[in-house]
């Protein structure tokens, strides 16, 4: 039986923080300061936007929350500055343990597919270029639906595309808000804590598991299959 391992792309696979030496040569010692609102402002602005229904590509909520994160911190973004900024988000490296496990997972015989808010074409080039695109089976974009995670529809969409039942669908992602959207839509789910110091909302739904490293996620996810489903 198909068993498919979805990968968020952003934070999971790819490192954002990755910015921080573009950042320090623009901003000076307000690099972190802005990286981490910068990420902050970039899901919350794709938040609204699925919530009203106002669909536009992952790149339009990064750039705008460039340009907030700049103003918040008293920094005035000059166009070159939020170019170089843009690009340097296009240009990111994968972690350091991501090429090892993924092709772990790829030799267990299970089916990897990169599932990302960015558009197909930027993700495309984003794994390209951080030399993991050969390990997924498919790459499926929120774009196909015009909506954001944690829209229901877009995980709905994942498992469609995918082609097998929940049980056989499993997210990982260090995102808590993306695992919790998983979760609520039945499929099993790893959060990946890429941050010892990160916390999993205290809601009722729960990961499958949690994992500190993604060689531990590449040596205990075939378990999450043998799991009866709660």
């Amino acid at each position: 039986m198909k068993k498919v391992v979805a990968f968020d792309i952003y934070g999971t696979l790819i490192d954002t923080q990755a910015v921080l030496k573009c950042l320090a040569e623009l901003v000076g010692d307000k690099a972190p300061a802005i990286s981490r609102s910068w990420r902050q402002k970039q899901l919350e602005y794709s938040f609204r936007r699925g919530l009203m229904r106002d669909y536009c590509d992952f790149s339009v909520c990064t750039r705008q929350a460039f340009i907030f994160a700049c103003g918040e911190h008293a920094v005035a973004a000059s166009e070159e500055m939020i170019e170089l900024a843009m690009q340097a988000y296009s240009e990111l490296d994968a972690f350091a343990d991501v090429p090892a496990g993924l092709g772990a997972l790829h030799e267990m015989g299970l089916h990897l597919y990169a599932f990302s808010n960015g558009s197909r074409a930027s993700v495309e080039r984003l794994l390209e270029r951080a030399g993991i695109r050969h390990h997924f089976e498919a790459l499926v974009s929120v774009e196909e639906v015009r909506s954001f995670k944690p829209d229901p529809e877009v995980y709905v969409h994942l498992q469609r595309r995918c082609g097998v039942a929940a049980a056989q669908l499993c997210l990982v992602s260090s995102n808590p808000f993306d695992v919790l959207g998983a979760v609520h839509c039945g499929l099993r789910s790893v959060w990946l804590r890429r941050d010892p110091a990160s916390q999993f909302d205290p809601w009722d739904l729960q990961p499958d598991l949690t994992l500190d490293d993604f060689g531990e996620v590449a040596r205990r996810l075939p378990e999450i299959f043998r799991q009866p489903m709660t």
